[in-house]
């Protein structure tokens, strides 16, 4: 059996806090943050695979919160989580496209 803040769920029984704040935010900035410091080091197709794993990370935590979005004592929460997500996963979808459009010279990098 395993613990409900170990793994996470998309049933929609996992404290938003955890699925927001732990997931979303916490393990994506981690997930970025680590592409972005390896940036210049990573080959074509490794930084290609990476980004393609974040954006499909974004899109399962897109979904996770979208289905424990009222988790919470009040629902005005569950919404906001569930725009700021969306607006997340847009960004990411563009910053991840611009970053690999620089990787491979296509747009000059300001980094």
């Amino acid at each position: 059996m395993t613990s409900k803040f170990l793994s996470p769920d998309t049933r929609g029984h996992t404290p938003l806090w955890i699925v927001f704040w732990i997931y979303g935010v916490l393990a994506s900035q981690v997930y970025f943050g680590s592409i972005l410091y390896f940036y210049r080091a990573l080959g074509t197709l490794t930084l290609g695979a990476l980004l393609a794993g974040f954006i499909l990370y974004t899109a399962w935590i897109m979904r996770s919160v979208w289905v424990n979005a009222f988790n919470v004592g009040n629902e005005t929460y569950g919404h906001v989580a569930r725009y700021l997500t969306v607006a997340w996963a847009v960004n990411a979808v563009l910053v991840s496209g611009f970053l690999f459009l620089g990787h491979i010279g296509m747009v000059s990098m300001p980094i």
